[in-house]
């Protein structure tokens, strides 16, 4: 993960995997949340800008290999949880830029985002199904911002959601051109900037209590049920 400082007291943080488009490991996911942590304890912060390294935001998470027990596999799914953590405590609004694939955890982290910018051609997607994995982490917090119908079916089927969708159905904020996600999170970041911080800070934590966002009941909910699940499907004779 990489941090920029673009002055007004707007940080930026970027995904740095470009080579396999910004797919996050484990490992990746405790590099973000220290990352987060390092940011959102800056004096003076106003906002945070989440980027993609080249042509995509961040095309999903690939967890640990291997895993047959259920607590492993609670525990390397926590590393998720410990990301949402960050973004949830955060005292500024997270403004979230994407171009080209938000997979999985991409997807999930932009919808979950106060502002999400996205490029008109940009794709999301829930592909977890596709690969046997219920995503019930992501289902936790993405089915306060869809309608259920909608959430249930994108979680079903793994299909792409273009942007125009995306931007209908309540995962994104704006639709930009092509290659100006970016510049249009930092201009809405400046203008975050430019209220009063005691009056944002307090908005943003009432709107997503309001939301339903302001705790991790339900998503530890759905790590236990994964992690028994996975487990069990892990250790039967195939």
């Amino acid at each position: 993960m990489k941090i920029d400082d673009h002055g007004d007291g707007i940080l930026g943080v970027e995904f740095t995997r470009s080579a396999d488009d910004n797919t996050i490991s484990s490992a990746g996911l405790l590099d973000f949340a220290a990352t987060l942590d390092t940011v959102i304890a800056t004096p003076g912060l106003r906002a945070v800008v989440v980027s993609g390294e080249g042509g995509h935001f961040c095309k999903g998470r690939v967890g640990a290999k291997g895993l047959t027990q259920a607590a492993a596999i609670r525990d390397d799914l926590d590393f998720i949880l410990q990301v949402n953590a960050r973004l949830r405590a955060s005292p500024v609004p997270f403004v979230a830029a994407v171009e080209g694939r938000a997979f999985g955890f991409g997807c999930g982290f932009a919808t979950q985002c106060d502002v999400t910018i996205a490029a008109a051609d940009a794709v999301f997607a829930l592909p977890e199904m596709s690969h046997r994995l219920p995503p019930l982490v992501v289902l936790s917090y993405f089915g306060k911002f869809v309608p259920f119908k909608k959430a249930f079916e994108l979680a079903l089927t793994s299909r792409p959601v273009p942007a125009s969708e995306a931007l209908a159905i309540g995962m994104v904020t704006e639709l930009v051109d092509p290659g100006r996600a970016f510049a249009r999170a930092l201009e809405f970041a400046r203008l975050i900037a430019a209220l009063d911080a005691d009056s944002v800070r307090l908005l943003r934590g009432f709107a997503r209590r309001m939301a339903g966002l302001h705790d991790d009941i339900d998503a530890r909910t759905g790590v236990a049920d994964m992690a028994i699940m996975l487990a069990a499907a892990a250790t039967r004779p195939h």
